[in-house]
């Protein structure tokens, strides 16, 4: 079948705001204040203390980032990820990445291969598709490799794995669903060929897919939906069980079925497509901490945009949702643990267009009215934020915008999110000046 990827709906698209003060925030100087007066100390490790006596026993860690590009958020949310799974039992990650495209990292990071080597040629050489360098880059390759080092002195019952809980090749899950359809269920596998085949063979396949609905074509939902039902009905109630091999099959189904749901939304008026997204993250990161029992605890790697509450910001106002804020509804905010990143300046790795070459851009500096702005001017070069309740009452809960930078940047138009910034996150990390990933 032809393999090509998903697009994901650029985020400078989708949060495409102008910046407006039609509604007056918290005074500029109380907010220069309110930074200056809590800004704790951020230049070597054991200065994070204070954000793991925050975390607590909290079951989740959701660690942000306002670019796609940054090495400097890399290198922390690696520096926090080793700390709350050497010393604070956590017991999986979950980033921004395909499903099945991640989850072949797992055989690395968890000594299920004698490969030799490092993670730096295994991800020169792993089938991830564009934007590569959000996984294929130096920073994550350190991680990769120091998390198989941490798990070469574990039982394998015990090792740390890595998995991607996005949905945005659904043909690479596909392929693997056929495949396990082909080896463990041969009298199901042409029905499940053939339902695949509908949307497969629509020109750019998923694309052709949504032009066939623009035009009023029949919706292939319960097509999309055969793989997973048989799988589910194979698997029973007790899936989180199941043996490896089904259990991924599963997994696979359910992102070819949302993606589905989410070329659906894209055809329709409203938030259909943005939510189909973060719900099926969502619904994978849940179904993942199952898998791991019941004491597992789970870290999650995404952006800012994914993590931080989408009910503090103004994707409310559209009916958005993101897993931060659906995290929070159904586990409760006590367990749920909220980290954002953000810069004033600097460079990044971005893209001027969709599945063009990756540049090394520069980011210009942030608006002199927002977050990033406000904490420049408080002279912060960089530093913690650990928010308390008073930190969330009074006119800090007044909407200021922030930045969010996607894999397509192009100043000096920006992206600015209007959020209150003390209640999207229970913390935030500030640089004023940030670098650039470097990709492999």
């Amino acid at each position: 079948m032809l393999k090509q990827p998903i697009r994901r709906w650029p985020l400078l698209l989708m949060l495409a705001f102008t910046f407006t003060t039609a509604q007056a925030p918290a005074s500029e100087q109380h907010t220069r204040d309110f930074f200056a007066d809590n800004v704790l100390p951020l230049s070597e490790p054991n200065h994070l203390s204070p954000l793991y006596d925050a975390i607590g026993e909290r079951r989740f860690v959701l660690l942000g980032e306002s670019t796609h590009g940054t090495h400097e958020y890399y290198y922390w949310r690696a520096k926090i990820s080793r700390e709350l799974i050497t010393n604070h039992r956590f017991t999986f990650i979950a980033v921004e990445g395909d499903w099945q495209a991640i989850y072949r990292l797992n055989d690395y990071v968890k000594l299920r291969n004698s490969a030799e080597g490092d993670a730096r040629t295994l991800l020169r050489n792993h089938a991830i598709r564009w934007p590569r360098w959000m996984w294929v880059n130096e920073d994550f390759a350190a991680f990769l490799d120091w998390l198989r080092a941490h798990n070469a002195e574990l039982p394998m019952e015990q090792r740390v794995g890595v998995f991607g809980i996005d949905m945005q090749d659904p043909q690479d899950s596909m392929e693997h669903v056929l495949a396990w359809f082909q080896q463990h269920d041969a009298d199901h596998y042409p029905q499940v060929a053939a339902a695949y085949r509908d949307i497969l063979d629509f020109p750019e396949e998923f694309h052709g897919y949504a032009q066939h609905l623009v035009h009023g074509g029949t919706r292939l939902n319960d097509q999309m939906a055969l793989a997973s039902q048989l799988l589910h009905n194979h698997l029973g109630d007790q899936s989180e069980n199941a043996d490896k091999a089904t259990w991924v099959a599963r997994e696979n189904a359910l992102v070819a079925k949302r993606a589905e749901a989410q070329f659906y939304g894209a055809t329709q008026q409203g938030p259909e497509s943005w939510n189909a997204r973060a719900r099926f993250m969502h619904e994978a990161l849940l179904r993942l901490a199952k898998r791991h029992g019941e004491e597992s605890r789970g870290i999650v790697w995404a952006h800012n945009t994914h993590v931080g509450d989408s009910a503090a910001t103004g994707m409310s106002n559209r009916g958005e949702v993101n897993i931060g804020h659906l995290l929070r509804t159904t586990e409760g905010e006590d367990d749920v643990f909220i980290v954002g990143f953000g810069t004033n300046q600097g460079s990044v790795i971005a893209s001027s267009d969709w599945g063009s070459e990756q540049l090394v851009m520069t980011v210009v500096p942030a608006h002199p009215e927002s977050y990033e702005g406000l904490l420049h001017q408080s002279g912060i070069t960089q530093g913690l934020f650990v928010f308390d309740d008073a930190a969330r009452q009074g006119d800090l809960l007044t909407p200021r915008h922030q930045r969010a930078i996607g894999v397509i940047y192009r100043p000096p138009n920006e992206a600015y999110v209007p959020t209150i910034l003390t209640r999207r996150y229970d913390s935030f990390i500030y640089f004023d000046e940030t670098q650039a990933l470097k990709p492999l």
